[in-house]
């Protein structure tokens, strides 16, 4: 399953993080704005159907933006993927993989939330 904390930090490592900030930024605002748009002047089921999945997609970005900014502010990145520095290009491809779940709608906050939780749970 997608590590969406460790997905951030693998591309802030390999990519930078202006980069990634930008690209996260944009994978949120873009695709919502365009949901928007897609929603207000197609009426169509078709259109109200792509209109949805985009916003979908946007809300898959926000736990990734989320993590990359506090990743970034903590100069965290590298800690959180040190275990899988060993082989860059194993890591790097394993993660790309998973990034394709970015593509499925809400997939993403849902195993966000459960890590978090998980997370939360182990610390205490």
């Amino acid at each position: 399953m997608i590590d969406v904390r460790k997905l951030a930090a693998v591309d802030i490592v390999f990519l930078g993080p202006k980069l990634i900030l930008t690209e996260f930024a944009v994978g949120v605002l873009g695709p919502f704005a365009l949901g928007i748009f897609t929603l207000q002047r197609n009426h169509s089921m078709r259109g109200a159907a792509f209109g949805s999945y985009l916003l979908t997609v946007g809300v898959n970005y926000v736990p990734l933006l989320l993590h990359a900014i506090s990743l970034v502010r903590h100069n965290g990145a590298q800690r959180e993927i040190a275990d899988e520095l060993g082989d860059r290009r194993r890591a790097f491809r394993k993660y790309r993989r998973q990034s394709l779940l970015l593509l499925v709608p809400l997939v993403v906050p849902v195993v966000a939330l459960v890590q978090a939780l998980g997370r939360k749970r182990a610390q205490t």
